[in-house]
């Protein structure tokens, strides 16, 4: 019983040791990243940065303030070429930065209060993954 346990363990750790650096275990780095890319919790970066990072507008609306309208559109960046230092600090943070906008600038500043980048809460290997699996997409 000892003996099975044991091998059983052995085997276990192995299928999952080094999961992230090891192109022959049970899931590659680039697979791990995709899973989480597409649906890490809840709504996927894919939703909002498109399938291939490169970003999309999510929405176009026209907005009235002052007896003026502005027709705004929320586009999200790129995220291909993104240094992992920006890109790990976007991922699990708030950016609680005050910004001035001019008066003219009505649809940017809609844009940055509504802060719509989720917070996900993700560990340092999930990310590393996600950032992985982004810089290793082969371009359309």
């Amino acid at each position: 019983m000892i003996k099975s346990l044991f091998l059983f363990f052995i085997l276990t750790s192995s299928l999952f040791a080094n999961t992230l650096g090891n192109e022959n275990s049970f899931i590659t780095k680039f697979e791990y990243g995709k899973m989480l890319y597409n649906n890490p919790r809840g709504i996927g970066c894919i939703k909002c940065h498109g399938e291939n990072a490169e970003g999309k507008t999510i929405v176009s609306f026209t907005h009235v303030y002052r007896n003026k309208k502005y027709n705004c559109k929320l586009t999200t960046p790129s995220i291909k070429n993104i240094d992992y230092k920006t890109f790990y600090s976007k991922v699990n943070g708030k950016d609680t930065k005050k910004k001035t906008f001019q008066n003219d600038e009505v649809c940017q500043k809609l844009i940055y209060k509504a802060d719509v980048m989720p917070t996900y809460f993700l560990v340092n290997e999930e990310i590393d993954a996600i950032y992985y699996y982004i810089n290793n997409l082969k371009d359309k």
